[in-house]
């Protein structure tokens, strides 16, 4: 008996050991904010998971969590330096539920496309093939057919491009004294669309003399609201960066 118990224990040493070897390395990212790397655990807000395959290197894994533990993201790279393509399955979580699954090739939707509800329900299934739509359905929060709508629209100026041009060339106010100095060229000016249309956190991402700086500030503040950005038939927010053009003219 004692030694049927010595076999069995044996055996599952070699069962544990030959599961819990690592068929990936693993290493963990801290980030302050999206895209804002930092040395520790103490100034982080979020982080990253990356596993890469011991065979292959160029073969990625990324989960993403908020501090919390909770799942935001996963996402699939091959390769992964020294650009990342994304290249198999990409999710991602809100609440620990799974609320979108899309699959890449060489970093273009392939494959399935698909949304869900938060009760669950599926809400959108599109197919791709290699970065082009093929076909698509989308569902109610009950589960019933409802038009096919773009998964995501970008914000715009009331009527357009054509009138935001002509908006910006009828208000534009050239500072007299830049003018003079000729002083020229683009201030792109970044700023927030919120859900209703309005614009918010205005600011300019590149200066060319504080004059003009002021001016593309003060052009930006005076505009109309904006039709804001959809994302699979919700509204949210957007950012957009807008190049304003001073040119002195003969």
């Amino acid at each position: 008996m004692k030694s049927k118990v010595r076999f069995l224990l044996k055996l599952l040493v070699v069962v544990s050991f030959g599961v819990s070897s690592p068929v990936y390395s693993q290493d963990t990212l801290w980030f302050s904010k999206p895209g804002k790397l930092v040395a520790s655990r103490d100034s982080a807000e979020r982080y990253n998971v990356v596993y890469k395959d011991k065979a292959d290197t160029q073969k990625v894994k990324v989960v993403r969590y908020l501090l919390d533990g909770s799942i935001q993201e996963e996402l699939n790279f091959y390769p992964y330096e020294p650009t990342r393509l994304l290249h198999g399955e990409f999710k991602r979580y809100s609440d620990g539920r799974i609320v979108q699954e899309r699959h890449y090739t060489k970093n273009q939707l392939n494959g399935a496309f698909k949304t869900w509800w938060e009760n669950g329900q599926l809400r959108r299934h599109d197919i791709y093939e290699n970065g082009k739509f093929i076909s698509g359905n989308c569902y109610g929060i009950n589960g019933a057919d409802t038009t096919w709508f773009e998964y995501e629209k970008a914000a715009s100026y009331p009527g357009g491009t054509d009138s935001l041009r002509k908006y910006l060339a009828r208000n534009l106010r050239y500072p007299q004294l830049a003018k003079v100095q000729g002083i020229q060229g683009t201030v792109r000016v970044q700023f927030t669309i919120a859900k209703d249309g309005s614009l918010e956190d205005i600011f300019v991402v590149k200066p060319i003399d504080p004059s003009l700086d002021q001016e593309a500030i003060r052009l930006v503040t005076k505009m109309p609201k904006w039709i804001p950005a959809m994302q699979d038939g919700r509204l949210v927010k957007m950012y957009f960066v807008l190049p304003v053009v001073f040119q002195i003219r003969e």
